[in-house]
């Protein structure tokens, strides 16, 4: 097995006790975003965007406005690289780009354990990665796998399959043999589970497939409409007549985002010129398209399901495609892979819910089971060798 020694992108820059003004125009105007976004000032060229409370819906945000002020449109995973104005700015003031645009994310590529390679989500990027890499420690190499089109360069795919080809080409220019040592969140466990299939078809040994809260389509029960019908009152007299109206612009910004993409493709304009707001809109569509469209095949090894033990908090106003909090009780516990891992179905409990399990508050029981995974799976793997 082999993985190049790369700097460390998961910087972890400590806040600066002393406040270090900007130096330049471009510092000076990522000040002025931040402050505004992250409604904190005075913001220091050295302070850390994550520290000082930004996320990933900050970050969409902060480089929308990086792309209409300097024109560059950057990856949101540019910030595990360049978490400081200081670093960012430095960036966006080179005149060609270092390297070329890839879906693998070097988050934290150092240590001596074999890498763990994780698939992006349903949001595509790999941001929410952020605290577990932090946990999980400098000895355990960690890649994250962004979607294509969260750059904005390359079209988005919409099959699982396509998808788990194309990031196992760059995760073996990396790794060219196995064993590998996969993981996936959400939407991103099924490219996880189809990387994993598609690795042994191809004669490579997957020692260890851990899916993050990963649910088969199939294992939530169709809801008739009469049901459907009943748990909309029981939820408006539960949240008010904010619920509906709730729904309804949930529902809209979604036909609105599906409208908008079917338009420029009528036009037949390349995907570069689509502007940036509905490419990103359609990235979503096309992972909310492949989960949908997917049928997994029975896969010979052994899967490590990560069970958050919370129902999802929120899903109320998501579109049929998503299953509710109240489809949490009659789910398969088993997430509907019990019959699609032919080599065992191990099962962990974790602290949270779907939405917040990789969060600060909980990731600590996530990285405790998640660790010890990971251990178990390399010493079998060196008593095999």
């Amino acid at each position: 097995m082999s993985h190049s020694a790369q700097p460390s992108t998961l910087d972890q820059t400590n806040l600066e006790t002393a406040y270090v003004a900007p130096q330049s125009s471009t510092q000076t105007q990522l000040v002025e975003i931040w402050e505004q976004l992250l409604e904190i000032a005075p913001i220091s060229v050295r302070d850390n965007f994550f520290e000082l409370g930004g996320d990933s819906l900050l970050a969409l945000r902060l480089f929308t406005q990086i792309e209409q002020t300097f024109g560059k449109n950057l990856s949101l995973a540019t910030l595990l690289q360049a978490p400081t104005v200081e670093q960012l700015a430095s960036l966006l003031e080179r005149e060609t780009e270092s390297a070329s645009w890839i879906s693998l994310v070097p988050i934290q590529p150092e240590g001596s354990k074999p890498p763990l390679f994780c698939v992006h989500g349903n949001g595509a990027n790999v941001l929410a990665f952020q605290h577990l890499v932090r946990r999980l420690g400098s000895e355990q190499p960690f890649y994250g796998l962004q979607a294509r089109g969260v750059d904005g360069k390359q079209e988005p795919l919409s099959r699982i399959e396509d998808m788990a080809a194309a990031y196992i080409k760059e995760v073996r220019t990396l790794q060219p043999q196995g064993p590998y040592f996969l993981g996936g969140f959400s939407s991103g466990g099924l490219v996880a589970f189809e990387m994993a299939r598609q690795l042994q078809e191809q004669g490579e040994q997957v020692a260890f497939l851990g899916l993050l809260d990963t649910f088969v389509p199939s294992s939530f029960k169709p809801v008739p409409f009469h049901q459907r019908l009943s748990r909309h009152w029981r939820n408006l007299f539960r949240f008010g007549p904010k619920h509906p109206l709730k729904m309804i612009k949930k529902s809209f910004l979604r036909a609105y985002s599906r409208t908008g993409c079917k338009f420029y493709q009528s036009l037949g304009l390349a995907w570069f010129d689509w502007p940036p707001r509905v490419k990103r809109r359609y990235v979503t569509i096309c992972i909310r398209r492949a989960v949908k469209n997917y049928v997994p095949q029975v896969y010979s090894g052994k899967v490590t399901l990560f069970r958050a033990n919370e129902p999802p908090m929120g899903w109320y106003y998501y579109g049929r495609d998503f299953p509710t909090p109240d489809d949490w009780y009659d789910r398969d516990p088993k997430h509907g892979w019990g019959d699609l891992a032919a080599g065992g179905l191990e099962i962990h409990d974790v602290a949270g819910n779907h939405g917040s399990m990789l969060k600060e508050i909980h990731v600590e029981s996530l990285t405790e089971k998640l660790t010890a995974c990971l251990d178990r799976a390399g010493a079998d793997e060196r008593e095999v060798a």
